[in-house]
């Protein structure tokens, strides 16, 4: 597979897009930072003091740390859905080996999927529960203990299912009715 790049004019149109939704995060922070009471509305922005860009960088900030978080996301979604690390770099425009570095695991679940049935097990007195979530592109877990407590995976999923198996059989021998 074969990315293809986007156009000059289909970068200043997502620059002007990405510069417009940034926007109103940029001007709310400014006015935090300059109205001298919390009810200081403001109508004009003073572009001349430092807290304009400085408020603009604050958001771009929030921007890279989201633009992150969903190309890990659509990473982790596309190995699950067959893609191979040289895809993945080939989209991220960096090496096969880099994308292997930066998406530890995202195409790792590849080599489950001719096993990817939910597995039900029992031990120390509990019962736990290990499913592939394909939209996740990982591993997710639900337990209940011999005391009765019941827990998931608590945030990300995990890229094996021996991870998640492993993370259920913590739980349940932790909370033993000894």
């Amino acid at each position: 597979m074969t990315m293809t790049e986007p156009t000059p004019a289909e970068r200043k149109q997502l620059r002007a897009a990405l510069q417009g939704a940034l926007k109103e995060l940029g001007d709310r922070l400014y006015r935090d930072l300059t109205a001298d009471s919390p009810d200081d509305e403001q109508e004009e922005l003073d572009l001349s003091r430092p807290e304009a860009p400085l408020s603009g960088l604050t958001a771009c900030r929030y921007a890279v740390e989201e633009l992150e978080a969903l190309a890990n996301r659509y990473a982790r979604t596309a190995g699950a859905r067959g893609a191979n690390y040289a895809e993945l770099g080939s989209a991220w425009g960096i090496s096969r080996q880099a994308a292997r570095k930066r998406w530890p695991g995202a195409v790792n679940v590849l080599s489950e999927r001719a096993n990817r049935e939910p597995v039900h097990f029992k031990m120390y007195g509990g019962e736990a529960r290990v499913s592939f979530h394909p939209d996740e592109g990982g591993w997710w877990w639900i337990g209940t203990a011999a005391n009765g407590q019941v827990q998931e995976l608590d945030g990300d999923h995990l890229d094996t299912s021996e991870e998640a198996a492993a993370a259920a059989g913590a739980f349940l021998a932790a909370n033993t009715t000894r």
